[in-house]
């Protein structure tokens, strides 16, 4: 609910979507935000990347793996900005995971679109943003839109990883 609760505030206001998932009384926690306090953004257009804010994602997704919690669970990556951060993120997770543990958990690193049709299990974004260079704040129809396809792409936890806040963008 707290994650369906989060598209509807952002897009379905006047007919809301309603949770079909029941879910246990151990469950994870549904929503996570992991700020990333040495994050700074470099690149332009779609090649613009946060590489801190990529290897702090990447060494949470190997120990969610390593979690008896997430046994089994499918896992997917949302780069919320440009693509090349899902590419850095790939490729850091080949390194330190491993093609057959991707590929059991049915990894896969992408924009929002990538995911068009999809959920996972457990879904990480990656905002991308970061204090170094001012972006406005993504509140335009587009922005709202892919927000809405990363953030319902996930069925029992979203992580959320961030260098910028809100009284920087």
């Amino acid at each position: 609910p707290e994650i369906i609760s989060f598209s509807n505030d952002l897009c379905y206001t006047s007919d809301p979507l309603i949770p079909l998932r029941q879910y246990p009384p151990d469950r994870l926690e549904p929503l996570k935000a992991v700020h990333v306090q040495n994050g700074f953004r470099e690149g332009s257009g779609q090649r613009v990347i946060n590489r801190p804010e990529a290897e702090a994602l990447v060494t949470k997704l190997v120990e969610c793996c390593q979690d008896g919690r997430y046994q089994g669970m499918t896992m997917g990556v949302i780069d919320l900005q440009g693509e090349a951060q899902a590419g850095i993120i790939e490729e850091l997770l080949l390194k330190k995971l491993g093609a057959e543990e991707m590929q059991k958990r049915r990894i896969i690193c992408g924009n929002p679109y990538s995911f068009q049709g999809d959920e996972r299990e457990v879904i990480f974004l990656s905002m991308v943003a970061a204090p170094n260079e001012r972006i406005g704040p993504l509140t335009q129809e587009p922005d709202m839109r892919r927000f809405n396809v990363a953030a319902s792409r996930a069925q029992e936890q979203m992580w959320l990883f961030h260098s910028a806040t809100t009284n920087v963008l």
